[in-house]
């Protein structure tokens, strides 16, 4: 049987013009997405209205300011703002530079979703992880010979905690040489990374 070869490019993607308005714009007094039903009178004798067992601390004097907008303006209001994302739906090859975008590609999505993935818990006893484990362990090694480290981390959860991880070693690194009080500074760019400023205070 003779294998297909198949060859793969990126598309070029037209990235969308940032004119969307922020949906506090879109507000239309008297519009509703969903109309939530009164309880039955049944179902109010037995539990109660939901409100009135409530602490007066826990009840807003005024409700709040949020935007009145239908349904499907609000659908295609979070659709548009998808694509402005690089399109994340439509090109799976493309993997953003920066967790903010908070879109990576499907296929991703698809590893992490497998219930071999999900299914995994903290607490499992390790002779359960062995194949989790393994790959951590290359994955480790591999990120040593890049980096030039000698050790290396997967312990923070996010793009901003891996920043702050980031300016804590080279603060220690610093500090450990007797010159922490002198390099006291991060160079960076006005296209960094948002969380890099909080990070370096």
């Amino acid at each position: 049987m003779k294998r297909i070869q198949r060859k793969y490019t990126v598309r070029q993607f037209h990235q969308a013009k940032w004119d969307e308005p922020v949906i506090f714009e879109l507000h239309r007094p008297g519009e509703r997405g969903v109309l939530v039903p009164a309880a039955d009178k049944a179902v109010e004798e037995a539990v109660g209205d939901g409100v009135s067992g409530l602490p007066a601390a826990a009840v807003r004097d005024t409700p709040p300011a949020l935007p009145e907008i239908g349904q499907a303006k609000v659908l295609r209001h979070y659709l548009r703002l998808s694509q402005e994302t690089l399109g994340s739906d439509f090109n799976v090859e493309i993997g953003q530079g920066t967790c903010t975008m908070k879109y990576i590609p499907r296929v991703n999505e698809l590893l992490i979703r497998n219930p071999k993935m999900m299914d995994l818990h903290p607490l499992q006893d390790e002779s359960t992880v062995q194949g989790i484990l393994s790959i951590y362990y290359a994955l480790d090694l591999a990120m040593r010979e890049i980096s030039g480290m000698d050790q290396f981390s997967f312990q923070p959860s996010s793009g901003t905690q891996a920043l702050f991880a980031m300016a804590s070693i080279c603060r220690a690194y610093h500090d450990a040489k007797g010159e922490g009080d002198k390099r006291d500074e991060i160079i960076t760019t006005i296209f960094s990374h948002p969380s890099q400023a909080a990070t370096q205070r």
